[in-house]
């Protein structure tokens, strides 16, 4: 296996322009039938151009995942500063943020049927099942670490698992899109927003019970 070329710097303006072309070629051909040449003809430049910035159609599709799969994360991230201030909060924000993030680039959900496609590859498959364990533990390690905090601070029961339970968001959020592709009538923003409502009210602790561990909490410190 060839090692895995360098991300290129999407803060360049002709680079970024390269890579969404090469996404929404992707998206509406698929890696195989889409050619370098259309690519170029989306971006507005010349074939050779494409091949200054990328040595082939294969290191411009890893690209494409890294902008529109990895950057993800990123995105949701800025949409939360400044940070929510509880841990319930936090969840709810993080949520929102994701599923407006997803609905906002659903054009483009067949790129990732074309990333699930191309991991069971061997041309890709080492490549991207690799990214796609660090962005999927990425999206879980955010969820859990809030969830311990709230724990710690009493918003969220102890008996709660921090990694199952952030599993199992992201999990539900993720799966919520590939509804909505097939059935454009489904509101995947609405059902996710119901769904984490939902998960935070079971995660949360009474409000007489909190009050209680509170009341304990204040004993024990005078």
């Amino acid at each position: 296996m060839t090692p895995r070329p360098p991300r290129p710097d999407l803060r360049d303006r002709k680079t970024r322009a390269i890579v969404e072309a090469a996404a929404t070629v992707f998206a509406e051909r698929g890696f195989r039938a889409a050619r370098v040449a259309d690519i170029a003809d989306r971006a507005g430049i010349g074939k050779g151009t494409v091949y200054e910035y990328f040595r082939s159609k294969e290191e411009l599709f890893l690209a494409v995942f890294d902008a529109f799969g990895l950057g993800t994360l990123d995105a949701v991230a800025a949409r939360l500063e400044p940070r929510p201030a509880s841990a319930v909060a936090f969840l709810r924000e993080f949520a929102d943020a994701t599923l407006a993030s997803c609905q906002e680039a659903l054009y483009l959900y067949p790129l990732t049927m074309e990333f699930w496609s191309a991991a069971a590859t061997p041309e890709f498959r080492d490549r991207l099942m690799e990214e796609f364990k660090k962005l999927y533990a990425g999206y879980r390690g955010v969820l859990a670490d809030v969830i311990r905090e709230g724990q710690a601070t009493g918003e969220i029961a102890a008996d709660v698992d921090p990694d199952h339970t952030a599993a199992a968001i992201v999990g539900a959020l993720d799966a919520l899109f590939l509804q909505a592709w097939f059935d454009p009538g489904f509101d995947a923003v609405a059902a996710g927003k119901h769904f984490v409502d939902v998960m935070l009210r079971g995660m949360a602790i009474e409000p007489s019970a909190n009050a209680a561990g509170s009341e304990e909490r204040a004993r024990n410190t005078t």
